[in-house]
């Protein structure tokens, strides 16, 4: 574990992480997004069920089993599971904190790690759960782990950050290179791989027993086979830099600071390229995987601002206090610029959650299921209590797309859970993007869906509500009207 010797440097961390998790918890609200989907599943864990054999989840499994202990421990505890990624981001940080505390000291150490929190791309992707800020937690910890020269234990946490999360893998070719071409110790780099693999055979192994070939099917071959998303990942990418940029730059000084030889700067950096380079590579380029090369960034981060203080105080001959307090105020300032971008932005996108969940289950009996939009109807459920037809609790586009579940089937069965009285409302979102004009989403954008839908089911209740000028339209279409 990291020295947890209780100096004021900690406490000017555990500061930090506090202001942080006060924030998290200040915007805390309902979302459009994935984060209904993982904590719904980690509900059905909860109650005895198994991912890929019981329902559809196309991630390695760790993520809901945690969300799946807050549900036995808590209940259906929102802000309980919201946190839980903001505690998953402090424990990075303290793993950013005691990393750079080891190499260089206490103060450089409390920059790195306030500079992390207070970026902007952590502050916001961890506001949306995805299993990517929990991955980086464990894989930031096998970091340190590594450089304590603990390799067996830094083996074992890259396989549980493996098992949380697919990307987190890239870490290990960074590492087991670094043991054997920098530390020139063979064995080192033997040791990590064993305890990788111990973790990785594990959970693998148990899941292809119980779920067979479905598990290969999720978590593998649908990636591979879904379409590849549209997007420009240059300007995804210039965004980030953009948005953080005291991170990226503070990185980037490492490179001439005096120790950007020494393997505590060149590995960080090294490790942070890494995820930065396998970002264009990937089928769909979401802006949060970014965040598993963060914690590195600020690490090598923490280099670059020793460097400064060095410009400050042997070159400007700023006396040791000033140049400490010059230091400090750059990262306060950028930390609550990134803060105010964060606070300004509106993330309860769905602000009319409970008067739907309310408008369910007022209208529908307990035995009677809903179907629909994979973003929203997870919390649906979870609100009003009703079950989601099928388990598709994961009702995404591409899951039809790839070819993973065949679309027709899929009708046919929603077509026989109508006729025997179970499925009461299919549930559909689309945003107004001009006066009669609209942009579809999830299965809504499946024609023949939707063509089912009109078919079989009437519209019952229309919800509008407006989210950054764009109106927001949810549509209810009830099975069992007569």
């Amino acid at each position: 574990m990291p020295n947890m010797k209780f100096d004021r440097s900690w406490l000017l961390f555990l500061a930090a992480a506090a202001i942080f998790l006060a924030l998290k918890a200040m915007n805390a609200g309902y979302s459009v997004s994935d984060e209904n989907t993982y904590y719904k599943m980690g509900q059905l864990v909860a109650e005895g069920q198994v991912p890929y054999r019981d329902f559809f989840f196309a991630h390695p499994p760790l993520q809901i089993y945690l969300y799946a202990a807050v549900f036995k421990l808590f209940g259906f505890n929102f802000l309980v599971l919201k946190m839980l990624s903001a505690m998953a981001v402090v424990a990075a940080a303290a793993f950013v904190f005691a990393t750079t505390k080891d190499w260089l000291n206490a103060k450089t150490a409390a920059a790195a790690a306030t500079l992390f929190l207070f970026s902007y791309g952590t502050l916001l992707f961890s506001n949306f759960p995805t299993g990517t800020e929990l991955a980086a937690a464990f894989a930031t910890a096998a970091f340190y782990f590594f450089m304590k020269k603990r390799f067996l234990a830094s083996g074992l946490l890259l396989g549980i950050a493996s098992a949380t999360a697919q990307l987190s893998i890239i870490l290990l070719p960074v590492l087991a290179a670094s043991a054997v071409f920098a530390l020139k110790d063979k064995k080192a780099a033997f040791r990590m791989l064993v305890g990788f693999a111990a973790v990785f055979i594990a959970v693998n192994g148990l899941f292809l027993a119980v779920a067979g070939r479905d598990y290969i099917v999720q978590t593998v071959i649908y990636h591979l086979k879904k379409p590849s998303e549209s997007s420009d990942k240059a300007a995804i990418f210039l965004r980030i830099i953009k948005t953080n940029w005291m991170l990226f730059a503070a990185a980037s000084a490492a490179t001439i600071s005096k120790h950007r030889a020494r393997i505590s700067a060149l590995l960080p950096l090294a490790t942070g390229a890494a995820y930065i380079a396998a970002f264009p590579l990937m089928k769909s380029s979401f802006n949060y995987y970014l965040l598993y090369a963060f914690p590195f960034l600020a690490i090598a981060g923490g280099y670059g601002i020793y460097y400064l203080y060095g410009l400050l105080a042997l070159k400007i001959k700023l006396r040791q206090e000033m140049a400490v307090a010059a230091i400090a105020a750059i990262v306060i300032l950028g930390g609550l610029s990134a803060a105010r971008q964060f606070n300004s932005y509106d993330f309860q996108d769905f602000s009319i959650a409970k008067d739907v969940a309310a408008y369910v289950k007022e209208n529908s009996s307990a035995g009677q299921a809903i179907f629909g939009d994979d973003s929203t109807v997870p919390l649906i459920s979870l609100l009003s209590g009703r079950e989601i037809a099928l388990n598709y609790v994961d009702n995404n586009a591409m899951r039809y797309q790839s070819g993973a579940t065949e679309l027709g089937k899929t009708m046919q069965l929603l077509q026989e859970a109508i006729s025997k009285k179970g499925l009461k409302f299919v549930l559909l979102r689309r945003t107004e993007i001009q006066k009669g004009a609209y942009l579809d989403f999830g299965i809504g954008t499946e024609e023949k869906f939707t063509g089912f839908v009109k078919d079989n089911c009437k519209f019952a209740k229309e919800f509008r509500y407006n989210w950054h000028g764009l109106p927001q339209v949810y549509y209810a279409y009830d099975c069992l009207k007569t």
